[in-house]
């Protein structure tokens, strides 16, 4: 008898500890148990919060990507005009201190052109691609230096310029205030839970950061605008505005209370 009271005063405990768990887990605020010692001997509990913080910049690079397209009887013969305007190209950039290391090569193609305009393919000839990857640096907020190098370029015939993207070089300065922007809210919301859970707040006793680098902000251009395409000159000189981009970062924290 005394073995069956014991068994049912075991369960009864069991359950109202897993009721209370339920009940903890519903409130909003994220309260555990970590089953650590304190120096002083106590047990620690814990708080949960995340903070993000963000700062703006104004970018001082822009990439910009073009590309050339031939088309020829013969697949070398198409890859040759396409060098002679990749090297037309790289005279630009050159004559313009942008370092080779700062221009790769992205998409090299040749394949075959057909015609379909008679009910039927016909081969037309070869059609070869390639295309380049330039980043132009420490840039001013009107990206003058950018928009007098895609002006020069413009004028080599049968340029296509894909797009631009602003970035900023260095971004560490800025990562930091973020992240002690991030640090400072996820702190303010730990002592609001503190103090309407009726605890105290200590110290954090984890700090999960998973802020990533931002891709860099895409900016398409403006055919009409650039007028860069066969036209062999440019009537007007481009004009970009480079705008500011945003800097973020994000932490998860786990602050002791007692």
């Amino acid at each position: 008898m005394e073995n069956k009271n014991y068994l049912r005063y075991v369960f009864i405990i069991s359950l109202a500890l897993i009721l209370s768990a339920f009940l903890i887990s519903r409130t909003g605020i994220y309260i555990k148990n970590t089953a650590g010692v304190e120096s002083n001997g106590k047990v620690s509990n814990t708080i949960s919060v995340d903070g993000d913080g963000k700062v703006f910049a104004k970018p001082d690079m822009v990439q910009v990507n073009v590309s050339f397209q031939e088309t020829a009887s013969t697949s070398k013969a198409a890859l040759d005009k396409v060098n002679e305007k990749i090297d037309s190209a790289m005279k630009v950039l050159k004559n313009n201190n942008i370092p080779e290391s700062d221009v790769a090569t992205g998409n090299l193609n040749i394949y075959t052109e057909y015609d379909y305009s008679n009910s039927y393919r016909r081969i037309v000839g070869q059609r070869a691609s390639q295309s380049l990857e330039i980043k132009i640096k420490k840039i001013d907020s009107k990206a003058t230096k950018a928009t007098k190098i895609i002006d020069e370029l413009s004028s080599i015939d049968n340029l296509q310029i894909n797009g631009i993207s602003f970035d900023i070089e260095d971004k560490a300065e800025f990562f930091s205030k973020a992240r002690e922007l991030a640090f400072n809210k996820a702190k303010q919301k730990a002592e609001e839970l503190a103090k309407l859970s009726k605890v105290k707040l200590t110290k954090p006793i984890s700090i999960s950061d998973s802020t990533y680098d931002i891709s860099p902000v895409s900016y398409t251009t403006n055919v009409a605008q650039l007028k860069s395409f066969g036209s062999g000159a440019v009537a007007n000189d481009t004009q970009i505005s480079t705008g500011e981009m945003g800097i973020s970062a994000n932490l998860s924290i786990l602050w002791g209370i007692e």
